[in-house]
């Protein structure tokens, strides 16, 4: 038989177990009321954390896309300044070739002046000189390239003045064909009589003693619609002029 004080303990410990139950419901429910009322705020925070992640991205992204095109940037200034530093190198070459181009035709005037003076020294008047047999040397078609049968007319002109220091001048004018432009034509019969003035003073004729001018097309002496008349007319004329006796002059 249980004892009423034993009874009384068990219905105690009932009655105490029973109000932690129910305050521990009270609790859980309190606490999720509480949370229910905080879940806006937290989704709002939540969501604005996420919204200034994106923007430190973005922003992120557009700095470093800042710094890839400065760089891009940097490299294209450094290609142009390199570029500028060429064309100023270049500019300043032109420079130099130019005054070197200038000297060497104040040096040609200087030439040509020294040499007209001579020339005026040795002839007073045309009528000082009598020419002799005219000499023809014949050139390919387009080219200024003494023949070894050009070498050897010029060879027998060379000889016949080695005995003279006096009393003659070497006149040479050039010729072509009728085929090409005046301009060009001009310019390959001066090349033309250049290259015999040159193997005439190789050959110990003094240089202010030739006078030299090319004439182009002019004065054919066949006719240019055949290959033989253009073959005749592709030519320098050497003329040597030698003063009359009794009045030869330095």
């Amino acid at each position: 038989m249980v004892s009423p004080i034993r009874r009384f303990s068990v219905v105690g410990l009932v009655f105490l177990a029973g109000i932690m139950v129910l305050s521990g419901c009270a609790s859980r429910k309190y606490v999720r009321l509480q949370t229910q009322a905080l879940e806006p705020a937290i989704q709002e925070a939540t969501n604005a954390a996420k919204e200034n992640a994106e923007r430190i991205d973005a922003v992120d992204r557009r700095a470093q896309q800042g710094v890839t095109a400065a760089g891009a940037a940097d490299t294209k200034a450094t290609a142009a300044q390199t570029a500028a530093q060429a064309a100023q190198a270049a500019a300043q070459a032109a420079d130099r070739k130019a005054d070197t181009a200038n000297q060497g035709v104040t040096q040609s005037n200087t030439r040509i002046s020294t040499l007209e003076t001579r020339i005026s020294n040795i002839v007073t008047t045309t009528d000082n000189y009598t020419e002799s047999e005219k000499q023809v040397v014949t050139f390919d078609t387009n080219k200024a390239t003494l023949s070894n049968q050009g070498k050897s007319a010029l060879d027998k002109i060379a000889g016949d003045l080695s005995g003279m220091r006096t009393g003659y001048m070497v006149e040479l004018q050039g010729f072509t064909d009728a085929q090409g432009s005046e301009q060009y034509n001009i310019g390959l019969s001066q090349r033309r009589a250049e290259a015999v003035e040159r193997y005439l003073v190789g050959k110990n004729v003094p240089l202010y003693r030739v006078s030299i001018l090319g004439l182009g097309k002019d004065n054919p002496v066949a006719d240019n619609k055949t290959s033989q008349g253009r073959a005749q007319n592709r030519r320098v004329e050497v003329r040597v002029l030698k003063a009359v006796a009794g009045r030869q002059t330095n």
